[in-house]
């Protein structure tokens, strides 16, 4: 994921147990087993309470041990699954504490915070292969007798860890652990056989539908395309209105828009049904129907523009945010999976430099035409920082996918303005990152949009501020014959809609009113300008 160590395999050394409630007991099936030894329920509580609650590293390192360390030890079925509740009720303690550490991390991930999620996912993934392997081994036989809604349980929290795998590691930019996806489908598979799906738990409070719904749905919200901070935001929306998505049978489709479809023989979520080369269905598919969903964050749009409290829609104050009513927009076009149209990509793979920021590209473009900004509006004089080296893995009309191969590397998000120089013919280009790739401080992949073809280091001034510096600014000039207005990137919240302002570049002095916000992201603006005029 975002550590070198991390490679989400699949454990495979874990034995079957089943509900603790059972009235049968299993212990047949380890018979060489007994109650008593090293994981007995007495003496896993007092080591339990031996853990030093201030040392959460530590406590997390001992526990993750253990717990393998269980998972590879025969027990009786009615005792591992006591002792595996046991572990799972101190790891709910000890997880929020972790992922705390990591709350504001941004990739690519090292040092301290990189052990810390190492953790997280280690401790995620052996509980969940803990209650799995309770559910997917249990001898049919048993099944027959009338067990299948004590086993519910085990298979709830099976899938509970086996989602927050995946939210962690969509979280953090990385690509999903290995075969999660294939026994996600197989868990919930059972749960539907075993008429179970729509049953709630109190412990999680949650069903296997709707863990397998809101699961699916995050993963087609295209988490690596998310800014930095709106997974939290598109979990929380799903908390409210995912239910209005549904899980159901694969059959006849008119309209593909909306409508995905889930293979649960393949250890990946599914595709959007109008981006599927064959426009049947298998048989055994799912299908997850979001029109219901859609449309209901439509109608929140449309209504929070129109200035609804966001309160009433059960939506959060920072609702009427443009970056948040942006999310909404993303989250439409993600979930109705429309086909987009791929432009011709060539793939060869040159080298080229990267910088990362407003500041820093505004002195690279400047050091590249010394001339274009007069001196006297500069308040900083120091060239660019040094850049870092990456690999092109494909360019389009569009924009690049960059692999990160040496030299510092900064943290870069989604939404960040970043600048590339091709070391053969000296091209800067200024793009936005749509995606990043991260699985480990080793691994780093951006996909950046081109934002235009010409772009012009500049200063700008408030007209209403007369007595405060210039500002670097990046000015892209209109273009009639690809019918582009003209544009500023400025830092957030610096130009308001109708402001006027001077802008000085190499052309002399422009002076121009702030139209629309076209995109904000948290590092900057991009905002459309009109009204331009030499001074």
């Amino acid at each position: 994921m975002v550590f070198a160590e991390l490679r989400f395999a699949r454990a495979t050394d874990t034995t079957p147990c089943t509900s603790q409630n059972m009235l049968l007991s299993l212990s047949a099936v380890t018979r060489s087993a007994t109650e008593e030894g090293e994981f007995s329920p007495e003496r896993v509580r007092e080591w339990l309470s031996s853990l030093s609650a201030a040392d959460t590293m530590g406590s997390a390192r001992a526990l993750i041990d253990r717990v393998v360390e269980m998972n590879r030890t025969e027990l009786p079925g009615r005792i591992r699954l006591r002792v595996l509740d046991m572990f799972r009720d101190h790891a709910d303690w000890l997880l929020p504490q972790l992922e705390t550490r990591i709350a504001r991390a941004q990739p690519p991930l090292a040092g301290t915070h990189r052990q810390v999620a190492y953790f997280i996912e280690k401790l995620l993934k052996e509980l969940a292969a803990g209650y799995a392997r309770t559910v997917l081994r249990v001898p049919r036989a048993w099944l027959s007798i009338g067990f299948k809604s004590q086993l519910q349980l085990p298979l709830v929290r099976a899938m509970d860890f086996h989602a927050r795998r995946l939210a962690l590691s969509q979280r953090l930019y990385a690509r999903s652990p290995g075969a999660v996806w294939g026994e996600m489908h197989q868990l919930y598979r059972l749960a539907r056989e075993w008429g179970v799906a729509e049953r709630e738990t109190e412990s999680p409070q949650t069903s296997p539908v709707r863990i397998y719904r809101d699961t699916l749905l995050l993963a087609f919200a295209q988490p690596s395309k998310l800014n930095h901070g709106d997974f939290a935001r598109v979990q929380s929306l799903l908390a409210q209105h995912g239910d209005l998505a549904q899980v159901a049978p694969a059959g006849p489709v008119s309209d593909p828009l909306c409508v995905f479809a889930i293979d649960p023989r393949r250890d990946q979520p599914g595709v959007a049904y109008a981006k599927r080369a064959n426009a049947g269905f298998e048989d055994g598919e799912l299908m997850l129907v979001t029109h219901k969903l859609v449309e209901r964050i439509q109608a929140h749009l449309k209504k929070i523009q129109d200035g609804v409290a966001p309160a009433s829609l059960e939506l959060p104050d920072e609702a009427v945010r443009l970056s948040y009513q942006e999310l909404l927009q993303r989250l439409i076009v993600h979930w109705r999976g429309e086909r987009k149209q791929r432009t011709a990509r060539m793939r060869f793979h040159p080298r080229v430099e990267l910088w990362v920021g407003l500041r820093d590209i505004w002195r690279l473009l400047r050091a590249e035409s010394p001339h274009d900004t007069p001196a006297a509006d500069i308040t900083q004089r120091e060239a660019p920082t040094k850049a870092s080296e990456w690999v092109v893995l494909n360019e389009s009309s569009r924009g690049f996918a960059l692999n990160y191969m040496s030299g510092g590397l900064p943290p870069i998000s989604v939404g960040e303005i970043v600048a590339i120089k091709s070391k053969d013919k000296g091209a800067v280009f200024v793009c936005f990152v749509r995606w990043v790739l991260s699985n480990n401080p080793e691994h780093f992949e951006l996909g950046m949009q081109q934002l235009a073809p010409v772009v012009v280091p500049a200063v700008y001034k408030s007209a209403e501020q007369e007595r405060v510096a210039p500002e670097p600014i990046l000015f892209f000039p209109e273009m009639p014959a690809q019918k582009r207005a003209a544009a500023v990137v400025a830092p957030p919240n610096r130009l308001r809609p109708d402001e006027e302002f001077s802008l000085r570049h190499r052309r002399g002095r422009l002076s121009l009113r702030a139209s629309r916000v076209i995109e904000k992201t948290p590092s900057v603006e991009l905002i459309e300008v009109v009204g331009q005029r030499s001074a």
